[in-house]
């Protein structure tokens, strides 16, 4: 920041009064009352006037005692505390705020049929009460809780945490203030490109990631999705690409990050990562969720009284991920960053060596880290970027209310149905996935004892009540894999080689070497924590409750706030050796900060 000379004036306050601004204020000539309070400012005394604490007089006198230096440091600690303090939000509130732009279909579409409504009162088409989503956007105009609680619910399912996004945040951007991308409309080629590659995740869902380079359905699946104008997946379509996404490290070796594969200790108690999962529908025995239309129509009205929720039938062996329904059903029960928790211990069991080199302590002699730039510190900044769910949930609730995939796969069935004229891209609606999906959903719904005719064009899902009750876009597990993925690849050694990686075997019962050189290239840090953003925040799509553009803009979202926040912080360090921080975004951009 350019320093202000010693001779000019002082500066304007956003409420016009000269202030001091906080590099001005040199703690060696505030340790007195009297030069305290006059270096504060008006605006500060205004503050103080206002409500903040008064300045305590009997303390500030004791420092005028030279037998008293630790009241001397703890009171130029308290100055410069305050200085970050109010150079940290002087900072946030000098970059301004991004325009959000809408994709516009809220406006488009007098029905709401591109927008968020589950939960709410639906017709037979599954189309949102018009007065029922009107309260809603009064409810969201006025940010009050007794309006929300004044909504008609359709049925049992409440909505998710509206206010959640309106919430202030004392460190990092406000929720309001940071980049938002836009989510494709409802009848554009993007749309129905993420669309289709949803329906053939589910159809692929049971097919083990061994099995891809010869299965006949993922061949079908390159072949279809390379029709695609809009498709933003990572090209050309292979069995190796396909359902991947094009970030340093992901189109290498397995589909399963080493993070989510590697035994870990929490505690001192050894865990192997393997999981109960939902049985595969392939073997005669699995189910999906809202693949008969009344069961679909449930969902959108929050499943009203005297509607079922079927609960899944679970596998009772546990399975290492090995394919896509095993990838989803990590997703669909880990608590957001849980998994950046695990791969944080992992990397810490590793040694100094893993960590980056810009770490102060791991050349130091005599030091080391701990709640600076050690484990305390590490697992404090992962846990406090929990704040990262405002910044989503705003976007979510107040810019996009974006639908979810179940309620588009609705969209699609109406329309190959005959039922309603929806706008969907003609790429989508002359796909042969279509045909493979209704075929699909017949077999399922007969094991369930459903009578859906000649079976549905919706989209199988693995969450018994269709996806959760907040809009889609960005996607939650998109922002926590951003944030977190690119704060452990500030912290370790991106280019450090994982040792003993492995791979699981074809049902994923148990794990196999991954012999680099023969099965693929090393596998690197920053490889595998973007191969875990990419596993967890895909997952979600695998589980159907997520688009691949939610997890993109997702990505950037929470990468965004990570650097802010660690460009907040960075002042804070007492070590003066450190360099900053440096990683690589999962567009392989580099960030120095």
């Amino acid at each position: 920041m350019t320093k202000q000379h010693k001779d000019s004036p002082p500066r304007e306050s956003a409420v016009g009064h000269a202030q001091a601004t906080p590099e001005e204020m040199n703690p060696q000539e505030l340790t007195s009352r009297r030069g305290f309070l006059g270096g504060m400012g008006s605006a500060a005394l205004a503050a103080l006037a206002a409500g903040a604490p008064p300045v305590d007089d009997s303390s500030l006198d004791l420092l005028e005692d030279p037998t008293r230096p630790e009241t001397r440091r703890a009171q130029i600690r308290r100055i410069r505390s305050y200085q970050l303090r109010q150079q940290a939000a002087l900072n946030e509130f000098k970059r301004g705020i991004f325009p959000k732009r809408t994709n516009g279909d809220e406006e488009r579409y007098p029905h709401r049929i591109g927008n968020y409504s589950k939960g709410l009162p639906h017709n037979e088409l599954g189309e949102v009460d018009p007065n029922a989503y009107d309260a809603m956007l009064r409810a969201l105009a006025t940010g009050r809780f007794e309006d929300f609680e004044a909504l008609p619910l359709g049925g049992r399912l409440k909505l998710t945490n509206p206010l959640g996004g309106l919430t202030y945040d004392l460190v990092g951007p406000d929720a309001a203030a940071v980049r938002l991308g836009t989510p494709p409309a409802l009848a554009s080629p993007e749309a129905a490109a993420q669309v289709a590659e949803l329906y053939w995740m589910a159809l692929c869902r049971d097919i083990p990631f061994t099995d891809y380079a010869s299965d006949p359905t993922i061949a079908a699946a390159i072949e279809d999705l390379k029709r695609y104008s809009g498709y933003l997946g990572p090209k050309p379509i292979t069995p190796q690409t396909i359902f991947r996404m094009d970030s340093p490290g992901v189109l290498e070796g397995p589909m399963v990050s080493q993070f989510l594969l590697r035994p870990w200790t929490y505690d001192g108690i050894p865990i192997e990562p393997r999981l109960q999962v939902p049985l595969p529908v392939t073997t005669g025995e699995g189910i999906d969720f809202l693949t008969s239309y009344d069961e679909w129509l449930a969902a959108q009205r929050g499943f009203p009284e005297g509607t079922a929720i079927t609960p899944p039938r679970m596998d009772p062996v546990l399975r290492y991920i090995h394919d896509l329904r095993s990838l989803g059903q990590n997703a669909g029960v880990d608590l957001h960053y849980t998994p950046y928790l695990r791969a944080a211990l992992i990397l810490l069991s590793l040694g100094d060596a893993a960590l980056s080199d810009r770490n102060p302590y791991k050349a130091s002699r005599t030091q080391s880290g701990f709640a600076s730039f050690g484990p305390s510190h590490l697992l404090q900044l992962l846990g406090c970027l929990t704040r990262l769910s405002h910044h989503g949930f705003y976007g979510k609730w107040y810019i996009h209310r974006y639908l979810r995939p179940d309620a588009f796969g609705g969209r699609v069935h109406n329309r190959r149905r005959g039922a309603a004229d929806y706008p969907i891209h003609p790429e989508l609606l002359e796909s042969p996935v279509l045909e493979r999906i209704q075929a699909y959903n017949e077999l399922v719904n007969k094991r369930r004892g459903l009578n859906d005719g000649q079976g549905s064009f919706l989209l199988p899902v693995m969450m018994p009540i269709g996806s959760p009750t907040d809009p889609s876009h960005p996607g939650g597990h998109g922002y926590t894999a951003g944030s977190r993925s690119a704060l452990l690849k500030a912290w370790f050694k991106e280019d450090f080689v994982i040792p003993n990686p492995v791979k699981p075997n074809r049902d994923g019962t148990g794990l196999e070497p991954y012999v680099p050189g023969v099965d693929g290239p090393p596998l690197t840090v920053a490889g595998e924590l973007n191969k875990l953003a990419h596993n967890t925040a895909m997952g979600r799509d695998a589980y159907g409750i997520h688009y691949r553009n939610d997890d993109l803009d997702g990505f950037r979202l929470g990468e965004d706030v990570l650097i802010r926040f660690l460009q907040e912080e960075r002042p804070t360090y007492p070590e003066s050796v450190f360099q900053g921080f440096a990683f690589t975004r999962l567009d392989g951009t580099l960030v120095e900060l």
